[in-house]
């Protein structure tokens, strides 16, 4: 049998490379969902969750790796630092589910901004750090006494891509669906710890495996993510708690009452029927008689039984997560009803889908004993999501959603949803925010009545005068259906529908007219929501006279005097090529994580919500990631002009961006009109992260022959350019999805891309070669 310890280094080294990438994928999969638990899962707070994992990663390549050069015993320092990762993931996870604790938030109170700032920074420190001063020693040892270190060091950055798109696709298929977090953190753990017997053996090794046979033994660690899932949602008593692909559901009780938690942000409550009551019977009244309904989402909480009371002919439910479905039935009355038929599906892709096959329908002959099987429109069209607080949700609040729901529905049908607002104040922040929905909803239906109260309601057909602000109409129908409500009704109605508070709302409204249209490719919506809660925790008021003036110009106007200030820097110093590599490394961190987040984004758009789709999406940039790192390492030795080929990678950085968003557009536009074409065209969504991914793989290893030309500290130089690509990559994640693209759309923000790496290439063109260093 192969005796680990006296195993050949180059083969530890290589497990470790691909432990470390399959660890930090998992990893920062598992801490981010925990997080969002924890904050308010929007893009803002997405956005600093990610920034501070990469800022720390970066820090400790950067900053902590360039201590590696300096320290003699490389080899047992690897083994400690692994040996503390495989401690510290299980460790964080367990203090991330403190967080609300310690700070006292109480369940289902949203975080502040300060307090979100402050856990997410602390919270990813110590894991993050050690991710990269890891890769450094790794790649630091690999690299020793060795005359081809850029190509060692390529050969580690490889083997961690491809651990890291293994580690992606073993989570998204299997792990997530087996086994808790805080198990998921322990097998981390597990492999982490075997990685530093490697190298060195002690006795809080042997004590850790102890620990860790005990419990996998006593099936403690289930025991132990219940006890601190429950730490959560104090002072209330967690009855169940489980994770399903798409986020966590908690079920909590107080007295007989049971609540349900969404990625620790409260779905409904049970016997919440004022809730339930609104969200349903003002559309429902609306209608002179409802018979075909469409409920996406929320239907467990009580809207579903609030809909039946209409004598309903059909009810088509809308659900993405079959683990809500399954834990409402387990706790409440079960849904019995034959007239209900629930679906689940992404409440985007069902609508796409159901509009084209109506628009088939009209366009073919339909045969006679075919006509009982045909889509017919919809009475009622009720949104019962939550406000677009992130891009996902942003979907059903956009310009060509409406648009699809109005294809859907009857020439007579309802249209109807809810939005965030107050009782009797509508701050500027808030009027804006509603003002963007609504102009985007008045593009595609004549009609629309505004129903004041704490969730606005807006309510629409694309029929002028077939909605009315009477309350007697409405109470006449109330009684006509003989529906027994214990809020909405005859005392409730004349207060909802009274003019003044209805024309108080309307002109609120109206002082943003102007606002901007929110669409899929250009979602402002979210970035209006992300203000409108801020200005819960900090005064924004100063921001929104300036949102509606930004433009693709101001952003490009900033890059080209930066530019300016390197270009001169650059010439005044006479610095050689080195100095624009590491700002094209920075560049490239940035781009490779925008062009992540567009594809998804654009993905969603298009085609829907789907997560395994998704995660193909994300492997696929890894894959790339991975052949660019192994064809510019198979080949680092045979390449004779270093320069000439990495400004050659730069050009394909400058043309990537455009290249993606044509195919982006074209995409789309084939996908509305001729969907089955469009179907056939998500092969795209598989092969552009590939491409893009191949870029950054081989730009990587390159950058570090180039850089090690004249510099034997590779701990140091290593580090520097890692650290500077995470850089990169930590503010690209920070900009682009909370200001580029909500405010530049799509489309621009690649252009605003390839602009950036035009200015790049014209630095790298104009630096010299490196000074090369003879022995």
């Amino acid at each position: 049998m192969l005796n680990l310890y006296i195993m050949k280094i180059s083969l530890k080294l290589n497990i470790s490379a691909f432990i470390l990438g399959l660890t930090s994928m998992i990893g920062q999969i598992i801490i981010i969902r925990e997080l969002i638990v924890v904050f308010y899962g929007n893009e803002l707070s997405l956005g600093i969750i990610l920034a501070s994992w990469l800022f720390w990663v970066a820090f400790g390549s950067l900053v902590l790796g360039r201590l590696v050069d300096f320290i003699p015993f490389k080899e047992k320092l690897l083994s400690y630092l692994q040996l503390a990762l495989s401690i510290l993931i299980p460790l964080n996870i367990f203090f991330i589910r403190l967080i609300k604790s310690i700070l006292k938030i109480p369940a289902g109170k949203i975080i502040g901004l300060t307090q979100m700032l402050g856990s997410s920074f602390v919270s990813l420190s110590l894991v993050s750090a050690l991710l990269g001063l890891i890769f450094i020693l790794i790649s630091k040892i690999a690299a020793k006494d060795n005359s081809m270190a850029p190509k060692q060091v390529g050969k580690i950055y490889l083997l961690e891509g491809l651990g890291a798109s293994i580690g992606g696709l073993i989570y998204a298929f299997f792990l997530i669906k087996t086994y808790t977090s805080f198990q998921n953190a322990l097998i981390l753990g597990n492999l982490n710890l075997i990685t530093s017997i490697l190298f060195s053996r002690n006795i809080v090794q042997l004590i850790y495996l102890i620990i860790f046979s005990t419990t996998v033994m006593f099936n403690w660690p289930k025991h132990i993510d219940g006890f601190t899932r429950s730490l959560q949602v104090k002072p209330l008593k967690l009855i169940e708690n489980a994770d399903s692909i798409y986020g966590n559901i908690s079920v909590t009780k107080l007295g007989n009452q049971h609540s349900f938690y969404e990625n620790g942000t409260l779905m409904f409550t049970e016997g919440d029927s004022s809730t339930s009551e609104e969200s349903v019977h003002y559309a429902m009244l609306e209608h002179p008689e409802p018979k075909k309904i469409l409920l996406i989402g929320g239907g467990t909480g009580g809207a579903i039984n609030q809909i039946l009371k209409h004598k309903v002919d059909r009810i088509d439910y809308v659900e993405l997560d079959p683990l809500i479905i399954s834990l409402s039935q387990k706790y409440l009355p079960p849904l019995t009803d034959d007239r209900v038929n629930i679906i689940h599906m992404d409440g985007r892709l069902f609508v796409k889908d159901y509009s084209s096959r109506l628009r088939s329908k009209n366009t073919n002959i339909v045969r006679a004993s075919e006509a009982s099987r045909e889509p017919s429109g919809y009475d009622v069209v009720i949104l019962n999501l939550p406000d677009p607080y992130t891009a996902s949700l942003n979907r059903f609040y956009s310009l060509e959603f409406f648009k699809e729901v109005k294809q859907i529905l009857e020439p007579a049908g309802i249209f109807s949803f809810g939005l965030l607002s107050s009782e009797n104040y509508i701050s500027p922040e808030n009027a804006v925010y509603l003002s963007c929905i609504y102009n985007t909803l008045k593009k595609e239906f004549n009609d629309i009545k505004i129903l004041p109260g704490d969730t606005i309601t807006f309510i629409a057909s694309q029929t002028p005068g077939m909605l009315t602000e009477d309350a007697n109409t409405l109470i006449k129908r109330l009684k006509e259906r003989n529906i027994k409500t214990k809020f909405v009704r005859e005392y409730y109605l004349p207060f909802k529908l009274d003019p003044l508070r209805i024309k108080y709302v309307e002109s609120a409204i109206q002082k943003f007219k102007n606002t901007k249209i929110n669409t899929d490719f250009k979602p402002i919506g979210y970035l209006y929501h992300a203000i409108l809660w801020i200005s819960f925790f900090d005064a924004t008021r100063n921001l929104l006279p300036y949102i509606d003036n930004i433009n693709i110009g101001i952003f490009i106007l900033i890059a080209f005097a930066i530019f300016i200030i390197t270009l001169l820097a650059q010439k005044l110093t006479m610095a050689s090529l080195k100095f624009p590599v590491l700002i094209s490394m920075a560049g490239t961190g940035m781009s490779q994580i925008c062009f992540q987040v567009i594809i998804i984004l654009a993905f969603q758009f298009i085609y829907g919500y789907m997560y395994y789709q998704i995660g193909f999406i994300l492997t696929s940039f890894m894959i790339g990631l991975t052949l660019g790192s192994f064809l510019i390492t198979r080949f680092m030795e045979r390449i004779d002009d270093d320069r000439q080929l990495y400004i050659k990678t730069q050009v394909w950085l400058c043309i990537y961006p455009l290249i993606l968003a044509i195919i982006l557009a074209a995409v789309a536009k084939i996908n509305q009109f001729k969907p089955g074409i469009g179907n056939m065209l998500q092969i795209a969504f598989v092969i552009l992260p590939v491409v893009g991914g191949f870029i950054g793989g081989f730009q990587f290893p390159l950058a570090n022959k180039i850089w090690l030309k004249d510099s034997k500290d590779i701990g140091k130089t290593t580090g520097l350019l890692y650290g500077v690509d995470l850089l990169g990559s930590c503010a690209g994640g920070l900009i682009t999805g909370i200001i580029l693209i909500p405010i530049l759309g799509i489309l621009q923000t690649c252009v605003l891309l390839s602009v950036i790496n035009i200015f790049i290439f014209i630095l790298l063109s104009n630096s010299r070669p490196c000074f090369i260093q003879k022995i």
